[in-house]
């Protein structure tokens, strides 16, 4: 009976206790994870926001340059001077289909000095006015291009450019192009691994017009899928009922976002505020991640875990079990011989003093064992606190190392990321480069026929002006008057002139995307520190032409022993941040000199300074005060490392509201020294 009462009282507590275990741990690894998935997904939205800013920067410097070359033509220039429509619309058509097929270019306008609709390219019937919006009214304001992402008409998300047209100094018009959404969607889609939805609210739509422009884009239209919002745009396949129930529940806003499950996969999605260019919230940018693999990682996990702790603790219950059990016994044992030694006391008195002397004897071992128990407390405390002391110094390394490690972790993924624009650059110019040399080529052999059917043309009219008779030349001479033969030869020398400035624009776009990449170059060499700052210059000048005046001071340079392609990230993080300091209009300069030892590079701005309580971390890792998702805080920090491995060292000056000014010392020999 008393070996089920100490069981009983020990098994039942160390069994909940286990239980209790078990249940913390369940819960706290389910806790950790719903923290994670929000984490996760607030980073995906971050660099989702980040990619798609960039993917939209390229999309709109492509119409650019595209409205740019359309500028300088001269065939659209004297057709818009003229007000003519059908020569615009001729020219302009052409040009539509190549711009669908070759950029999904959807929307071509030209607008009058005043901004009236003049000429709609993809729908030359429409002759309606064309609403006043955000990036029109900006255009017209400031007088420069302006490029954002805006709610068309038919409820269609359109990234708009609209470009003031000017002639010499005079402003002739403005020209619009349009791209839909959903090439930059799938874009990003291929960049992330995420796939998306797109919203927009009813109060910004007229149903029939939104359910025309769907059937134009060949997509689904169904008005009543939700009660304050329609699905425009999708890149993963979802069936109308289930896209209704995703966008309905209240936790796809919510921190952790929704798990969602479609077609035999699991996936968490969150959904965010969808901004135009005007900062007007008109709808929402779900995203939704396949975690299928995750939560499978997971649930085995979790089921391992389990198992192996209702394992260990069966066995640590049948342990103590048994434990328990020689206990008990050994406890009967020693009240049968307790009883049985109080039966003897009690029935001798010589007995009774044995066992007071035997006490006393103890009573003597306790003392001295008491003593000997003093002094190993007093050994052990004593090594408690060297090992205390050991584990301080041990986190304080460890702390540090951690730093370090923070470090390291910047650096690898500031440079892993140049790596792959340094990639992409190189890509992009390879493939530019072939096909604008066979235009290059062509042209030539064009202009040399072209000579000579201009040599033959004139033979030919000196012939029937000696030998033709007198109505049949005047026949020929009408015909030719009729057909604009002297027109022709006058303009289409000056058309391949402009085709052929166009190739050499495109050339030296190449060469500087290939000496900005340089992927090929992995080990140090000798190179013009100019070149490098050219080089970069020409990739970052469309961020620069329209903040400021880039002033150039370059002095008497030696050949430097470096790394071309850190240096140009260096130079291209400086020029940005500058840029990115002046708010409205200022100057950028840059100045070269070099004495026995050493080269120097001094980048200035006249943007709003840095504050001297900011000056001093500037360079620390991820710090910046930039807004949320405009910047990383790793810039400079990269700059600081990449002089450091070339030996040199940079300096900051800035006061605020005046400028700032960087100068980068970099030593002659310092880089080879390193390598020897």
């Amino acid at each position: 009976m008393q070996n089920k009462k100490i069981r009983r009282k020990v098994l039942v507590p160390l069994t909940l206790t286990f239980i209790i275990l078990i249940a913390a741990f369940l819960y706290t690894s389910y806790r950790i994870r719903t923290q994670d998935y929000a984490a996760r997904l607030t980073s995906r939205y971050e660099r989702v926001q980040s990619i798609l800013q960039s993917l939209v920067a390229t999309h709109t410097s492509s119409m650019n340059s595209i409205v740019a070359f359309i500028t300088d033509q001269q065939r659209f220039q004297n057709a818009m001077l003229n007000l003519d429509r059908e020569q615009l619309l001729q020219h302009g058509s052409l040009l539509l289909d190549r711009l669908y097929l070759q950029q999904q270019i959807t929307h071509f306008y030209f607008h009058d000095r005043n901004g009236h609709n003049f000429l709609r390219v993809y729908q030359p019937e429409n002759i309606s006015e064309a609403p006043h919006r955000f990036t029109m009214q900006r255009a017209m304001a400031e007088d420069h291009p302006v490029a954002g992402l805006e709610l068309g008409g038919n409820g269609t998300f359109t990234l708009r450019l609209v470009y003031p047209w000017h002639v010499g100094q005079e402003l002739i018009g403005y020209i619009e192009l349009g791209q839909e959404i959903d090439p930059i969607l799938r874009e990003l889609k291929n960049a992330t691994d995420i796939d998306f939805l797109v919203t927009i609210d009813k109060e910004f739509l007229v149903r029939n017009s939104w359910e025309e422009g769907m059937r134009m884009l060949g997509r689904s239209a169904n008005w009543n899928i939700l009660n304050d919002k329609v699905l425009i745009d999708q890149t993963v396949t979802i069936p109308e009922d289930s896209a209704a129930i995703i966008l309905s529940d209240d936790a796809i806003s919510q921190e952790q976002g929704s798990l969602i499950k479609i077609e035999g996969r699991t996936f968490r999605g969150r959904s965010f505020p969808l901004q135009d260019a005007a900062q007007r919230t008109v709808g929402d940018f779900v995203l939704l991640h396949d975690i299928t693999e995750d939560v499978i990682a997971f649930r085995t996990f979790i089921t391992q875990v389990v198992a192996f702790s209702l394992l260990l603790s069966t066995c640590l219950f049948a342990f103590a079990y048994r434990i328990l059990g020689r206990v008990d016994k050994q406890l009967a044992d020693s009240q049968d011989r307790l009883q049985q030694e109080l039966e003897n006391q009690a029935k001798t008195n010589e007995k009774l003093e044995i066992e007071v002397t035997e006490r006393r004897r103890a009573e003597d071992e306790l003392t001295r064992l008491n003593e000997h128990l003093e002094r190993r407390v007093t050994e052990r405390t004593r090594e408690l606190h060297t090992l205390n002391l050991e584990i301080e110094t041990g986190r304080m390394a460890l702390e540090e190392a951690y730093k370090n490690l923070q470090a390291q972790q910047a650096t690898i993924l500031q440079q892993g990321k140049m790596a792959c624009i340094g990639q992409l650059a190189a890509g992009v110019a390879h493939d530019i480069n072939n096909p604008i040399g066979f235009v290059a080529g062509n042209l030539e052999v064009l202009e040399d026929f072209w000579k000579k059917v201009v040599g033959f043309v004139e033979i030919q009219s000196d012939a029937l002006q000696k030998n033709v008779a007198g109505d049949n030349l005047v026949q020929v001479t009408e015909a030719r008057k009729k057909l604009k033969i002297n027109y022709i030869f006058e303009e289409l020398p000056a058309v391949m002139a402009e085709c052929f400035e166009g190739t050499d624009r495109v050339n030296r776009i190449v060469l500087n995307l290939k000496g900005f990449s340089r992927i090929d170059e992995t080990e140090a060499r000798l190179a013009d520190i100019h070149e490098c700052l050219e080089s970069t210059i020409g990739i970052v000048r469309n961020e620069l032409r329209y903040k400021a005046d880039l002033k150039k001071h370059y002095g008497q340079l030696p050949q430097l022993f470096c790394h071309p392609q850190q240096l140009n990230q260096v130079f291209m993080n400086l020029l940005l941040n500058a840029a990115q300091a002046i708010e409205r209009w200022g100057e950028i300069s840059i100045k070269t000199w070099a004495d026995e030892n050493n080269i120097y590079v001094a980048i200035g701005d006249t943007g709003g300074g840095i504050s001297p309580e900011n000056l001093t971390r500037i360079f620390e890792p991820f710090f910046t005060t930039k807004d949320t998702g405009v910047g990383t805080g790793l810039g400079l920090s990269i700059v600081y490392d990449i002089i450091k491995k070339h030996r040199g060292e940079i300096r900051v000056a800035s006061e605020v509201n005046q400028g700032t000014a960087f100068t980068i010392r970099l030593p002659l020999y310092g880089l080879e020294s390193t390598n020897a």
